[in-house]
């Protein structure tokens, strides 16, 4: 018989699935409770912007509350834990997961990959590296094999960026490929800048050596690891966190529905088909309350959030400034069983302030109640990030009531 979800029992086994339920741990976080959060989570993405914190760190504040950012790093590139790959972006995973990982960055001969390359996608980067620098992916391997972790501007016969300022070196694109097919790994980061090493040098030998499983059971596992991530959601959802095709993630999640792994579940007002774990986690009224960063776990499936939570999402980074509805950099906040409001957040590390340059409530939010609880939320940011107050704008509809909490 096929389980039957509210859209409110969808809520809070979406945000107790994300370890996002209660209240944030008393004791002071070590190292092992930044692993187990990435392992629940299953991946955390990656990314460069830094507004107020970059953003891979704030996944873990969210739900650890203060914390010491170098953990995540030592955790990745000193007891390399975690490793970056791609899964449905740059992100952290955890390094046991490594195998799952092999098929899609290729395991046939490189020279034979290469040479498909060129022939089937001439206008590619790599393809015309290969075609203009004969030798040069081989001999970036030689020297990252004889130098030691390099970054890409450090190699010799780098050159220089084609194109706008984003442009890729000969360099870069020698390192990304390498990268992609599973030859160098991120060693370290400085500055943001990956350092690359060989492989072999930077994931532990007993994550490497034996069999690789199927590109099947790799999609097996990856999607019963989106399942429990997700608490309950769609074959598209599942699909998403590990960015299989449609088609690829309905096959493996029927086999797991069928071995009894996951079930089938319906849900008020979803169309689609769903699944959750065979042991759903629980849809009790959860406690949470957080901000969260744009590429959040819950968050950044924005057509799932919007199916389960009622609120349309959308970055605004790339939208014009008069044009922006919200603002550049604007996090989710999460209280109770919902998202009640969004807020653009603006660290301005030079004055000690939190900028809150907008704070909009959603529709039917009792405006005084989410303040007082955004005023609390904002003030612990605000002492993890080292910043001495908040301080508030004036553009959005809980700015008001927000200002008049900041004063209490």
């Amino acid at each position: 018989m096929t389980l039957s979800l509210s859209k409110l029992d969808a809520k809070r086994i979406a945000i107790r699935a994300q370890g996002l339920d209660g209240a944030r741990p008393a004791a002071v976080i070590t190292i092992d409770d930044v692993r187990r959060c990435i392992r629940a989570m299953g991946l955390l993405q990656i990314d460069s912007v830094n507004v107020c914190e970059r953003s891979h760190y704030v996944p873990l504040y969210s739900r650890l509350g203060k914390y010491e950012r170098g953990l995540l790093d030592r955790l990745a590139y000193e007891e390399k834990s975690v490793f970056e790959t791609w899964a449905h972006a740059a992100c952290f995973v955890p390094v046991e997961h490594h195998r799952l990982f092999r098929r899609r960055m290729g395991t046939e001969n490189l020279p034979k990959r290469l040479a498909r390359l060129v022939k089937e996608k001439p206008k590619h980067r790599v393809s015309k590296l290969v075609t203009e620098k004969p030798g040069f992916l081989e001999q970036v391997l030689d020297q990252v094999r004889e130098r030691g972790m390099l970054t890409a501007s450090e190699l010799d016969g780098a050159g220089k960026r084609a194109g706008p300022w984003w442009g890729y070196t000969s360099g870069k694109i020698a390192m990304e490929w390498h990268f992609t097919v599973g030859s160098l790994s991120v060693a370290d980061r400085k500055n943001f800048a990956r350092y690359y090493d060989l492989t072999e040098r930077v994931i532990a030998a007993e994550h490497l050596d034996g069999d690789i499983p199927s590109t099947e059971d790799a999609h097996r596992e990856m999607m019963r690891l989106a399942v429990t991530a997700h608490g309950a959601g769609t074959v598209a959802d599942f699909g998403n966190y590990y960015h299989l095709k449609n088609t690829d993630a309905k096959a493996r999640l029927q086999e797991l529905a069928d071995e009894g792994t996951v079930q089938r579940v319906s849900v008020e007002g979803w169309e689609e088909e769903a699944f959750a774990p065979a042991d759903v986690v629980s849809a009790e009224p959860v406690n949470a309350r957080a901000l969260l960063t744009p590429f959040d776990p819950l968050v950044w499936n924005r057509d799932r959030i919007e199916r389960i939570f009622d609120f349309f999402y959308r970055i605004e980074i790339y939208v014009p400034e008069p044009k922006r509805q919200y603002g550049y950099y604007v996090y989710p906040f999460v209280l109770g069983d919902d998202l009640v409001a969004r807020v653009d957040l603006k660290a301005e590390r030079d004055k000690g302030v939190l900028r809150v340059k907008g704070a909009f409530a959603e529709e039917g939010q009792d405006h005084e109640y989410v303040a007082t609880h955004l005023v609390d939320e904002l003030r612990l940011m605000a002492n993890w990030l080292g910043l001495k107050r908040v301080v508030a704008g004036r553009k959005g509809n809980l700015i008001p009531v927000l200002r008049t909490a900041l004063k209490l």
